[in-house]
């Protein structure tokens, strides 16, 4: 019975740290401070930042189990009227 309480508790501790995850990072504040440091930076540095970014891909990648790595790589197709919308959308930016 002692190990049942104690899971509990632990339970409810994670749950307690997750909700306060949740409320830090949702809502408006956690966009401004996330957002602040980019406001004054040029589209040159924000497109080195993208790349610099894009380039951690590989690593992520690497430590994802191989199954996931395997589902990863063969998607699910999208749906057909999720490809007309998009192939829509491409008409109408051709057009601008």
């Amino acid at each position: 019975m002692a190990g049942n309480a104690n899971q509990g508790a632990d339970l409810a501790r994670e749950n307690e740290r997750l909700a306060a995850q949740v409320q830090a990072l949702s809502g408006d504040d956690h966009i401004r401070r996330a957002a602040a440091p980019w406001c004054d930076a040029t589209p040159a540095e924000r497109v080195a930042a993208t790349w610099r970014l894009c380039a951690l891909v590989p690593w992520f990648r690497s430590l994802w189990p191989e199954e996931v790595r395997q589902r990863a790589d063969q998607p699910e197709p999208l749906p057909a009227d999720s490809l007309a919308l998009l192939e829509r959308l491409k008409q109408i930016g051709g057009r601008e």
